[in-house]
């Protein structure tokens, strides 16, 4: 007797499909596993269901962006050049330690060659790219339509990250084979070896982060020039200072994998690595965001974590080498950051859109503390202010928790960093505040007049003292506490004066409190309730994106 069994009842589980026959019988052929539905119950199924999901996950910029990347001639150039250069490595330094190389470990010979081979296509033409293709959306009127599309602006500038991420990967594929024929040369362990790469990679992801902000920075062709200038800038200076550190320092150089200082120090340094890998990026999206976006309140919080991770780096050094030279140098770097923080701060527009007011803070002590993070310049420079003084005490309070061995006690430079850090943000602001109030808001002119400001104060001392005494100071004098430079060299060189710390500490709290007493508009905001149609939508949208899931 035939099967009269229906289609229904055995598509669960052997779904057959009628095909013609020679003779016009028609016969049944079985599904492959791989062209079922999605549905389908079992193993293949779920593996297509989740396949699904992810290609729904990933980043549309990202597909984009590999698919012209891994086609376009700068990629494979590069990779046929790297493939190209690791043979000629390899075959060169094989014959170069010959015939020693088959008695004596010549792996780290090797090893240092791979290193710029990896290296220079990594930290120079992966940023390059990255940089490129987020300007060139900007140039070819492309970006208009990514803007208009469901991605936020964060998820454009990490599919851009991410599409050079793969394009690292690509190229560590091709170099990995010649990385392990040098360990088998002996000379050098895996562990050197993942510092080394691991250094390269993130310093990698690090200028890459970098080269994506400044393509964001760049509004026209000149600007695209300075930037493009100052992505090369970058790529040679990561390019220098990652050599010395992996080469000199750790191949050649008396640290080793095994070594505790070299493993603290590339923790250190890739915890604070990440940490502005995350706030370029924030930077970068909150670039390109819409102006009624909230773009500054989690830039400020990353650089309050930021600061954080830098004094607990700088503290535990301190404490471990007892030496007090390493919480000064932590002090003038958190002084200088603030500086510039606050300077490109002073840019930010004093409007407050109504979807900016929904979410300020509503009670008196959310007021009082979170005020400084909402955005506008006023709140900008006081949150650049109040912070980096407070990171700079703390410094300062970690050099009693041993024997500070600094020529300057911690307590004297921390009056100077805060002194100046008050005094030239402070001049600079009320420099800046008619400009800004003229021209509209501006990024050029807070760095322009930030510069101007710096370069006076250096040479405004010599100046006076040529005038009155019509020779140039072979010494250091109390005039001279205007430029900051001679100052700071000064209390790293000897042992500077107090008195003449607590003047700069005066003036910085004197320029500080005239800057105070105009921020009251900055109390003047006041949270706003969501309108309803605003309520509406947000519920419709819910409903539909849970229906959608159930479906």
């Amino acid at each position: 007797m035939s099967d009269t069994s229906s289609p229904s009842e055995t598509s669960d589980e052997s779904p057959n499909l009628p095909i013609s026959g020679l003779g016009g019988s028609t016969d049944s052929v079985e599904y492959h596993a791989l062209a079922r539905d999605l549905d389908e119950p079992g193993f293949w199924g779920w593996i297509d269901r989740n396949g699904a999901k992810l290609a729904d996950w990933l980043n549309p910029i990202l597909i984009k962006e590999a698919r012209q990347s891994l086609k376009s001639r700068q990629f494979l150039i590069t990779f046929f050049l790297l493939l190209a250069a690791s043979c000629f490595w390899t075959v060169l330094g094989v014959f170069t330690n010959a015939p020693d190389v088959y008695f004596v470990p010549s792996g780290e010979y090797l090893m240092s060659g791979y290193y710029l081979v990896l290296a220079i296509p990594l930290i120079g033409m992966v940023p390059l790219a990255a940089h490129r293709s987020l300007a060139a959306e900007m140039d070819d009127d492309t970006f208009e339509m990514l803007v208009i599309t469901k991605l936020s602006s964060m998820r454009i500038v990490m599919g851009k990250l991410n599409s050079a991420m793969l394009q690292m990967l690509v190229y560590f594929a091709a170099i990995v084979p010649c990385i392990a024929f040098s360990y088998l040369l002996r000379g050098v362990n895996l562990p050197t070896i993942a510092i080394v790469i691991g250094i390269v990679f993130f310093t990698a992801l690090i200028v890459t982060a970098f080269a994506l902000l400044l393509a964001t920075l760049a509004p026209n062709r000149a600007g695209q020039t300075f930037a493009l200038l100052g992505v090369l800038a970058t790529i040679f200076f990561a390019e220098m200072t990652c050599y010395g550190f992996c080469v000199q320092g750790i191949l050649y150089g008396y640290a080793g994998s095994d070594d505790g200082e070299t493993l603290i120090f590339t923790g250190m340094f890739m915890l604070i690595g990440a940490s502005c890998i995350v706030m370029f990026i924030k930077a970068a999206a909150a670039r390109i965001a819409p102006v009624t976006e909230n773009r500054s309140t989690g830039l400020r919080w990353c650089m309050f974590a930021q600061q954080l991770l830098w004094i607990a780096s700088m503290a535990f050094l301190a404490i471990g080498y007892d030496d007090g030279e390493v919480l000064n140098f932590g002090m003038m770097i958190v002084g200088g950051y603030w500086l510039a923080m606050g300077t490109l701060m002073l840019s930010e527009s004093p409007e407050l859109s109504p979807r900016v007011q929904r979410d300020l803070p509503s009670t008196f002590a959310g007021r009082a503390l979170l005020t400084w993070f909402n955005p506008g310049p006023a709140t900008g420079y006081v949150f650049a202010i109040a912070t980096g003084s407070v990171g700079i005490a703390s410094m300062a309070l970690f050099g009693l928790l041993g024997n500070a061995g600094s020529r300057t006690d911690p307590f004297t430079f921390a009056a100077i960093m805060i002194g100046y850090l008050m005094a030239y943000l402070g001049v600079t602001r009320l420099i800046v505040m008619p400009l800004l109030h003229r021209f509209g808001p501006s990024l050029v002119t807070p760095i322009t007049a930030m510069l101007i400001l710096m370069i006076l104060a250096g040479f405004t001392p010599l100046v006076l003292t040529v005038v009155i005494t019509g020779a140039p100071p072979f010494s250091y004098r109390p005039l001279e506490t205007i430029d900051w430079a001679w100052t700071l060299v000064e209390a790293f060189d000897n042992r500077y004066d107090p008195y003449l710390a607590s003047l700069i500490f005066v003036a910085g709290i004197s320029i500080t409190l005239v800057n105070l007493t105009m921020l009251f508009r900055v109390f003047s905001y006041r949270r706003i309730s969501v309108p309803q149609r605003v309520q509406q939508d947000a519920i419709g949208s819910a409903e539909t994106s849970v229906s959608t899931t159930i479906s």
